[in-house]
């Protein structure tokens, strides 16, 4: 059996579709798009999402198992290993039983003699330890980066919260500001309201004073006209 191309497509492995009912043809296998890693300290994001995250979380998994995928492609290890094994195993069949596992085994002992069944679980071991790495460096930048949007949130409220409180604050003396015009305006209305009873009783004296005059005046000019008709007629 040939070595494997380097670059098959490791979610076909394992994430097969149901048993292939017989004489059903299976789907060819797609190529691995090419995985470029994000850069360094790069939360590594998926295709854009609307604003309240509109891609299902379903295909989120599906996006990051792909990366991961690409990314066990790439760091593909020399020789007959782990993947080369496990993309025979199901070349034979789906669903592959012990006599497949030693079947498969046996050829690839034809490969590569040195092959041993530990060799093969170190082999798997040092995919497992690329993924677990990689998808906890990811998750440390995705909380890294929680925890930023976290204080920029908080920062942000901060600042928005002082500046209510100072507009609270604000309200709070206008409103003292136009309770003592409120009461200033009463004030003036009384005031004014005094100034008309503080006048009239004086008014009232200087009407009957001038009133007195007047009739006093009326009092006087009659006796003196009353004299002068006397002396006029007895003179």
């Amino acid at each position: 059996m040939a070595e494997k191309d380097k670059g098959f497509s490791f979610r076909s492995l394992f994430f097969r579709d149901a048993q292939t009912p017989a004489g059903a043809t299976a789907a060819p296998i797609q190529e691995t798009p090419v995985y470029t890693p994000p850069p360094q300290g790069t939360f590594m994001t998926s295709p854009s999402a609307g604003p309240m995250g509109g891609i299902p979380e379903q295909s989120l998994v599906e996006d990051f198992v792909q990366r991961l995928q690409n990314l066990i492609n790439q760091n593909n290890q020399p020789g007959f290993d782990f993947l080369e094994f496990t993309e025979s195993l199901f070349e034979e069949k789906q669903n592959p039983g012990p006599e497949v596992y030693k079947t498969v085994f046996r050829i690839a002992q034809k490969i590569d003699k040195t092959l041993t069944p530990s060799k093969l679980l170190q082999s798997a071991m040092y995919y497992k330890d690329l993924v677990q790495k990689t998808a906890e460096g990811e998750i440390a930048k995705g909380e890294s980066k929680k925890q930023g949007l976290e204080v920029e949130k908080n920062t942000e409220r901060t600042n928005l919260d002082a500046s209510l409180k100072e507009m609270s604050v604000k309200i709070q003396q206008l409103t003292r500001q136009i309770q003592e015009l409120q009461n200033q305006e009463l004030s003036m209305n009384n005031q004014l309201m005094a100034i008309d009873q503080k006048y009239a009783s004086q008014f009232i004296d200087i009407e009957r004073k001038i009133n007195a005059i007047r009739n006093a005046k009326e009092q006087v000019l009659v006796s003196i006209v009353d004299i002068e008709a006397g002396i006029k007629t007895n003179l």
